[in-house]
């Protein structure tokens, strides 16, 4: 199941001159000043989006990953798993400082990227001029067609969790009471159907930051 919430984002094409404009705003205002007119009317044209952004539901540590192979009908214990997973890292890290591309089968390839200033010509540039070397994974079949197989589910995001639970301590929403629940009357007949929550919060988020129903509103 894959966990996700609900942003609003601004979609509009001159959206660096409407955040000055903001910038402007907020300016006058704290200098005690009136805002100019045409920043306002520009602010007021930016147009928003509701987008879907992925929550983890948990952290898979390198022991519990282990755990899950483990418990997978797999030969090797959980020890020794982790001590693979553990050696694996240590000796990827070791091949691509190497300058190597380790290809791991359906999982993918594995690569660096390197990231830099440009120089003014090539005779100039020198390694100073790099400024970053970054992963780079390119994944496999097995991981291409994930959406084929992914189930989502819609859940509050972190900020609207902890909001959630402030307002419960503090008085102005009331926890619902599993006790408060309707009972079927005597007439009734006992429905013998599972009861299937659709819905639920999530452990994890971010925001990669910023768990609600399916069908609820959007958030922002």
């Amino acid at each position: 199941m894959i966990n996700y919430s609900l942003t609003m984002r601004p979609v509009n094409a001159n959206l660096i001159e409407i955040n000055r404009a903001k910038s402007r705003i907020n300016a006058a205002k704290a200098a005690g000043e009136e805002p100019q007119a045409e920043d306002i009317a520009l602010v007021a044209t930016e147009v928003q989006k509701a987008f879907a952004q992925a929550q983890f539901a948990e952290v898979m540590t390198i022991e519990k990953f282990a755990r899950h192979i483990a418990d997978h009908g797999c030969v090797y214990s959980r020890a020794d798993i982790s001590a693979i997973l553990y050696m694996a890292v240590d000796c990827m890290r070791e091949q691509l400082l190497d300058g190597k591309k380790i290809r791991l089968g359906d999982l993918g390839d594995f690569s660096v990227n390197i990231t830099s200033r440009g120089a003014d010509s090539t005779a100039l540039f020198t390694t100073q001029y790099i400024t970053g070397l970054n992963v780079q994974w390119d994944c496999g079949p097995q991981f291409r067609n994930l959406m084929a197989e992914a189930e989502f589910q819609l859940v509050p995001t972190r900020a609207q969790q902890a909001a959630l639970i402030r307002a419960i301590r503090s008085g102005s929403v009331v926890a619902e009471d599993p006790s408060d629940t309707q009972q079927p009357s005597d007439t009734q007949e006992p429905s013998d159907s599972g009861s299937d929550n659709a819905g639920g919060g999530s452990d994890g988020g971010s925001d990669g930051g910023d768990g609600g129903s399916g069908d609820g509103p959007s958030f922002t």
